[in-house]
């Protein structure tokens, strides 16, 4: 029998022994990466909803009259910004019952006149921060515009939310794996522990060092395999019911559960790479 169909044979067997360990390990490995990969799959989810709300932004331009003039020259120039998805000339009166429709109050009785400018009002497809501070300053210094509606400290406050939450997940998923490592590799170590009679006989009838490790390997590959398409499938439950209870369509590429089930298998290697065998000792 060749080297490698021996080791298959012993991984197999191995994991074949003790079932409830088997899927003990399996269930740990799925918890860990589970946990794990939500975290920065709500990173992930984050950072697209901040990139919407990028170009859900609106830049509101008051001009200082309703001339004709004034109003096509700001226009005019507006259009042509980059990733500009449409331009809308503002009304005082439009903006006036915009108000009062939200607010349920008429803010003409209460003020005695309509107090909002006229406003050209520019909404982008595509866009980035460092261009839109840029091209809101361009909008301040042209001549027949009073003032720039941009809500920057609202930026700002999110983007420090995300950072937060960047931190606070990238630490507690170090965390979780590392819990994770340490409960799967005493379970891949009260596998060998129970055969540890057929370990030592396959020694002593010469299996070598590497058929033992591949041996080895072929369990921790087989757990990390299963453990890893359970969080996925976890992960692919939990997007659902997100969606379902959101209203809105929650979803991970590809490649991030890709990435979660590759990341399986290598925590469960790095698992029994790092846990004492009892052969070893």
């Amino acid at each position: 029998m060749s080297e490698f169909r021996l080791a298959l044979r012993l991984g197999h067997g191995t994991l074949r022994s003790r079932p409830t360990l088997t899927l003990l390990g399996i269930v740990l490995l799925a918890l860990g990466s589970f946990l794990m990969g939500g975290m920065t799959g709500t990173v992930y989810l984050l950072k697209g909803i901040q990139a919407e709300f990028l170009t859900a932004l609106t830049v509101e331009i008051e001009l200082t009259d309703q001339s004709e003039s004034l109003r096509t020259r700001i226009y005019e120039r507006t259009e042509i910004w980059p990733g500009a998805e449409f331009v809308q000339y503002v009304s005082p009166e439009a903006t006036l019952r915009e108000v009062e429709r939200e607010m349920n109050e008429d803010v003409a009785e209460l003020f005695g006149t309509n107090p909002f400018p006229p406003i050209i009002r520019v909404r982008f497809g595509e866009t980035t921060l460092p261009t839109l501070d840029s091209l809101t300053r361009e909008a301040e210094s042209w001549a027949g515009v009073a003032g720039v509606i941009y809500p920057r400290q609202l930026w700002n406050r999110l983007e420090e939310l995300m950072r937060s939450i960047q931190g606070s997940s990238g630490i507690s998923a170090v965390a979780l794996g590392i819990i994770a490592i340490i409960l799967l590799g005493l379970c891949l170590r009260a596998q060998i522990r129970y055969r540890a009679g057929t370990w030592e006989l396959v020694g002593l009838l010469g299996m070598s060092e590497r058929t033992m490790g591949i041996a080895l390997l072929v369990q921790e590959v087989v757990i990390g395999i299963c453990g890893g398409l359970v969080a996925c499938g976890m992960l692919y439950l939990l997007t659902v019911v997100l969606g379902w209870l959101l209203l809105h369509n929650v979803l991970l590429p590809t490649w991030y559960y890709g990435s979660v089930w590759l990341g399986s298998i290598a925590l469960s290697v790095l698992a029994g790479a790092l846990s004492p065998r009892g052969f070893d000792e």
